[in-house]
């Protein structure tokens, strides 16, 4: 049976200047959010921004050097109760190399107070998971499957997806977005998936959260941040006219052709000179404007006014 925080508690996730230090590198610096409870969060950026590490202070696999996290109002640290709700499912998720398939699902049942048996079972059939083949002989894309089933399976209130989806082919994550939405839509759940295939799984995303060196420099709802920039591209000195002085969060020269990605809405004036001068606009996709801000950094982006907090749904 599920545990619930006590009456009272605030629920969701509360991170209050979240650092982590490995050394004297700072991968994590003065985190603050509030993750209300029952949404899909993207957690967004380049290779070592700090996806991973917050993921993993969240759900207490490793420690934080400062800060706060609460899980349900409750500290995950040393606490069996809030971690019986959290599933972490990582990139690289070790297996005892010794084990079967059927041996891993059966043994991380006693982890997790929701298991449902049912749903492994039909989810490792879906991914034709090889059931008496040991850990160590799985494809790199049948380590995967198994990761995204133990997760779905879990019923945990809390999961964690970190890179869920390498070496599976798109039939294969075809299956895995599938099954995650209705995973959600049947238990509701708080999911947090890091991701690069962004435009690829921007439709299951509600609310997304972009790491650049190790800070938040962009929450958005999904939809927001997908109108919230777009891409000019067209002869170079006719795209710095339309431009202006508005603000350039990357661009791309090939010979005298220049493409921009702005911040803002376009608009019809936008639409008309655009026509006038043969360039080519068009809406950013979630991906460009992840890439755009990694490519511009934060000095390319104002944070304050970038960022859409929320506390509800």
């Amino acid at each position: 049976m599920t545990s619930h925080p006590p009456a009272g508690t605030p629920s969701g996730i509360v991170l209050e200047h979240v650092t982590k230090r490995f050394g004297r590198t700072e991968v994590l610096t003065d985190i603050s959010a509030v993750l209300p409870p029952g949404r899909i969060y993207g957690l967004l950026g380049a290779n070592g921004v700090g996806k991973t590490t917050l993921m993993s202070l969240v759900c207490n696999h490793t420690f934080r050097s400062g800060g706060t996290v609460l899980i349900d109002g409750e500290d995950p640290a040393e606490n069996p109760v809030v971690l019986g709700r959290t599933c972490f499912i990582r990139e690289d998720q070790p297996y005892n190399d010794a084990f079967k398939v059927r041996d891993v699902l059966s043994a991380v049942s006693w982890f997790y107070p929701d298991w449902d048996a049912a749903l492994a079972e039909r989810l490792a059939d879906r991914f034709h998971l090889p059931h008496r083949t040991t850990c160590k002989k799985l494809s790199r894309g049948q380590r995967s499957a198994l990761a995204i089933v133990i997760s779905l399976a879990s019923r945990a209130a809390y999961t964690f997806l970190d890179e869920p989806y390498l070496g599976l082919d798109p039939s294969a994550r075809g299956i895995f977005y599938d099954e995650l939405l209705l995973a959600y839509s049947e238990h509701p759940r708080t999911i947090v998936m890091s991701t690069h295939l962004i435009d690829e799984a921007a439709g299951l995303l509600e609310e997304v959260l972009v790491l650049h060196e190790g800070r938040i420099v962009l929450r958005a709802d999904a939809d927001e941040a997908r109108t919230s920039a777009f891409v000019a591209r067209g002869l170079d000195s006719a795209v710095t006219a339309l431009v202006g002085h508005r603000e350039v969060l990357s661009e791309r020269r090939l010979g005298s052709i220049l493409s921009v990605t702005v911040r803002g809405a376009r608009t019809a004036d936008d639409e008309s000179r655009a026509r006038a001068a043969n360039i080519a606009l068009e809406a950013a996709s979630l991906q460009e404007l992840v890439a755009a801000i990694g490519i511009g950094g934060i000095g390319g982006v104002d944070t304050e006014s970038f960022t859409t907090q929320r506390t509800s749904r």
